[in-house]
């Protein structure tokens, strides 16, 4: 197993390269498309608050805030790359960013985000030691901070019958999904590929 869950991974990791910017699986022009159903629920209400848990140096939160929804949090386990974000929107108003472990969002007050988008975090949890103990954490922590009526929002590189089960595991929430092709990178090609590995998954769990 990797370390996927510890702090100092991923302060390490985001140390080395300070300037750059990562988005797992998709950026928010192939996502924009999914998204936006979700996200015009809040077009006009200046109490719309989303939480982009596991951030990272993804410029998801950003393109966002382009939108003009301006009540975004997002955290990271890591001290390092929230400073570095910290620095990269200063620019950007009423954005926040915030070094907290989505796993164990105590300062959090329930049912205060309307909407939650999870791009990376959930796979990288099944890759850490305590993987199960992990994932049942993660989505507890999600629904509690979820307002009825808002949505959790999954994009991972796992298929349905890979993520299912813990998603609709005893929490009573409604999960849907759709699949989402890869982007091409650096010429690869997809066609030699599984029917499962073309695609992305994104799992939607309404409260």
């Amino acid at each position: 197993m990797s370390d996927y869950g510890y702090s100092s991974y991923w302060d390490e990791r985001y140390s080395y390269h300070p300037n750059d910017s990562y988005d797992w699986y998709q950026d928010y022009s192939t996502l924009k498309d999914y998204l936006h159903p979700y996200l015009s629920k809040g077009k006009n209400d200046l109490n719309f608050e989303i939480l982009i848990p596991g951030c990272g140096n993804s410029t998801l939160s950003e393109e966002i805030y382009k939108e003009g929804f301006v009540n975004i949090t997002s955290i990271d386990i890591s001290s390092v790359v929230i400073s570095q974000m910290r620095d990269r929107c200063a620019h950007l108003d009423e954005m926040e960013y915030t070094v907290m472990d989505a796993l164990n969002m105590e300062y959090i007050p329930e049912e205060c985000f309307d909407l939650i988008i999870d791009k990376g975090l959930f796979d990288s949890q099944l890759c850490t030691q305590k993987n199960i103990t992990n994932i049942r954490k993660l989505i507890n922590e999600m629904y509690r901070v979820l307002k009825p009526g808002g949505t959790y929002i999954v994009i991972s590189h796992g298929p349905p019958d890979n993520r299912l089960g813990y998603l609709q595991r005893s929490l009573p929430w409604k999960v849907n999904y759709q699949s989402i092709e890869k982007q091409q990178v650096h010429g690869y090609e997809n066609e030699n590929e599984d029917e499962w590995h073309k695609y992305h998954y994104i799992y939607t769990c309404t409260k």
